[in-house]
């Protein structure tokens, strides 16, 4: 069975996209299969992961004149149907995925995604009616995701879901069986935890209510527990390889602060068959910390490739000579590819445990 994992935070500006658009080459590279979903209206994922045809589509239409659709089948062209009550369930066999490697298939996003919000929070507030079209809805995004990833035997199914608290990044959240906090470390992201945890224990406490009442009437509706694996921590500057002190003051207090805010909330919401805080530890609760791409990030946005799989030869775009990167410069490169690989790993450990 698919496990399916998001990586989610209210709070802007954690890397949330680049996360999981790494995490998810890593994975595919180790040999598991994996389904990327882009449910975020910015569509940076798909942005990134299809920025090779993005380029091409873009030069077809300035020689054509035309404008080209991006391949595949989009969230909101595969949810739309469901919403509209054309259809009981969202039809999985119509589904088209843009497959980016061997291994890694994406399900796009779209600029319009935002239109659903008002449905699929019309489905939350009617979830208790009688009305069988908003329960239809309301479990329509758990339901295709969970035939999707058996018909297609996905290890791993990885939402981006935008950084907001409403209908449709609750839905997908509920959606999953197991989440990351992404963050960054500094007073905003600190404090935001106060707030996010206040917003889970919301989304749980009110899937638990219609749980047991949807089961009986034969309704496809996933447990909407989904457990904690940990935080990473991101976004920061270092100094002779480690985090410099600013940054290392708020990353000591990232774990602390989930240990008192979010932790009572998933005790709370665990019995003796779950356990939403993994057995983590305020020791353990950072998974890896991952510091600024610096000059990787370019590339890793022109090529769509992973930071850790960029070659020599596409470091020219980004020097004064047109010329790749070289001696010294390179070394210190593959290393630190190497290391931004090992981050990666950590996190990809975590997954593989549960």
């Amino acid at each position: 069975m698919s496990k399916v994992i998001t990586f989610y935070n209210h709070k802007g500006g954690v890397s949330k996209t680049t996360t999981i658009f790494n995490l998810s080459h890593y994975l595919a590279g180790e040999g598991y299969k994996v389904l990327v979903i882009d449910a975020d209206p910015q569509c940076n994922l798909t942005e990134i992961m299809l920025s090779p045809t993005i380029e091409r589509l873009d030069k077809e239409q300035e020689e054509q004149g035309f404008d080209n659709e991006l391949p595949g089948t989009s969230l909101l062209q595969l949810l739309q149907p469901r919403i509209e009550g054309a259809i009981p369930q969202v039809n999985i066999d119509s589904i088209i995925v843009n497959n980016i490697v061997d291994n890694l298939d994406l399900i796009r996003g779209d600029v319009a995604l935002n239109s659903i919000e008002d449905a699929l929070a019309e489905a939350h507030g009617q979830r208790t009616s009688n009305k069988i079209h908003e329960k239809r809805t309301y479990v329509a995004i758990g339901d295709f995701v969970t035939r999707f990833g058996e018909r297609h035997n996905y290890d791993y199914i990885l939402f981006d879901v935008g950084p907001s608290s409403g209908a449709l990044t609750r839905s997908c959240f509920l959606a999953c069986d197991a989440f990351f906090i992404p963050t960054s470390p500094d007073r905003f992201n600190v404090q935001a935890i106060g707030s996010l945890s206040s917003i889970l224990d919301r989304w749980v406490s009110e899937h638990a209510q219609i749980y047991q009442d949807f089961k009986s009437i034969g309704l496809p509706v996933k447990l909407g527990k989904p457990i904690f694996l940990g935080v990473t921590i991101q976004n920061f500057k270092t100094r002779n390889g480690r985090p410099k002190p600013g940054y290392q003051l708020w990353m000591d207090r990232i774990p602390l602060t989930i240990d008192s805010n979010l932790f009572p909330v998933l005790r709370k919401h665990s019995n003796d068959s779950i356990d939403l805080t993994a057995g983590l530890t305020r020791e353990t609760i950072a998974v890896t910390t991952i510091p600024d791409f610096g000059s990787f990030a370019p590339l890793m946005q022109e090529y769509g490739k992973a930071v850790f799989n960029i070659s020599r030869d596409e470091t020219a775009i980004i020097t004064d000579s047109s010329q790749p990167w070289g001696g010294a410069t390179w070394r210190d490169a593959e290393r630190r590819a190497l290391d931004f690989k090992s981050k990666y790993k950590d996190i990809s450990d975590r997954l593989v445990q549960q």
